[in-house]
């Protein structure tokens, strides 16, 4: 369902967008608010920012980002614990060297490393030890894209602030180097009328700078928050899961230890 929520999110933010930005009046978009030079100043300098902030191995981060928010599912729970009571069974019914024919059948990296690392390592500490290590580097890797998000949400406002001022200096100075204007004649209307006019195309750079960061980095990076979450707990259970196994624990108390990640209305649906 996560990307069924992020396409709705997405149409809708599209649908608001429109509604905002039509004149119902005149039957026609308000072509104030498209202005090649603000988007420029707002994306190109986020992204220079960005450079100047992280290597350039980071940059990977936003295509991967934005394709894992539209694919990416959280992890079930409930799946994994099954596979960890299957593996349970193997081990507990054959012998925990019977798990080595099971790893070119589990899909999941981490139960892989976890199922190989159990094989290798016969103390339980330097084993649990080993996957913890695997899961923080897991977090690491994952928490510099949520910083890359998070970054660029705070400097597309910031850029979106720059070119706003810098639109308004153009045009102060532009006025400032004109002709002497008596005030109530036409010339001085024409003045104002373009005093306006290019005031509102320079507030247009703050509202690309918002809706960028609102509308896209933003909640790019917080449903890459929060699938890190689900796929942290996930390893946990594994981890929990493979220990156990390990331990040379009865499969009905292998999964007994896990059911306590699940939440109530899981454990209903599971039942």
């Amino acid at each position: 369902m996560s990307k069924i929520a992020t396409v709705l999110g997405l149409l809708l933010a599209l649908v608001v967008l429109f509604l905002g930005i039509f004149d119902f009046h005149a039957g026609r978009m308000i072509t104030a608010f498209f202005n090649w030079q603000g988007l420029l100043v707002v994306i190109g300098g986020s992204l220079a920012a960005l450079l100047i902030n992280y290597p350039l191995s980071h940059l990977r981060c936003l295509g991967a980002g934005i394709k894992k928010v539209f694919t990416a599912e959280p992890h079930d729970i409930l799946e994994t614990i099954e596979q960890i009571d299957h593996l349970s069974h193997i081990a507990h019914s054959r012998t925990l060297l019977a798990l080595e024919k099971e790893l070119g059948n589990i899909a999941d990296p981490f139960m892989r490393f976890a199922v190989s690392e159990a094989l290798i390592f016969r103390d339980l500490d330097t084993l649990r030890v080993s996957l913890k290590n695997e899961i923080f580097s897991m977090q690491r890797r994952h928490q510099v894209c949520h910083d890359v998000f998070n970054n660029l949400a705070s400097y597309a406002p910031a850029f979106g602030m720059m070119g706003t001022v810098m639109g308004l200096i153009m045009m102060m100075t532009q006025q400032a180097g004109g002709e002497q204007v008596i005030y109530g004649t036409e010339a001085s209307k024409d003045m104002l009328g373009s005093l306006l006019q290019g005031m509102g195309l320079a507030l247009v750079t703050t509202f690309y700078g918002v809706v960028f960061s609102n509308l896209i980095f933003q909640p790019i990076a917080g449903k890459l928050k929060g699938l890190t979450e689900a796929e942290v707990l996930k390893n946990q259970v594994i981890l929990e899961g493979i220990l156990q196994i390990r331990n040379n624990q009865p499969p009905m108390l292998v999964k007994e230890a896990l059911m306590s990640f699940v939440d109530q209305t899981q454990k209903e649906e599971m039942a």
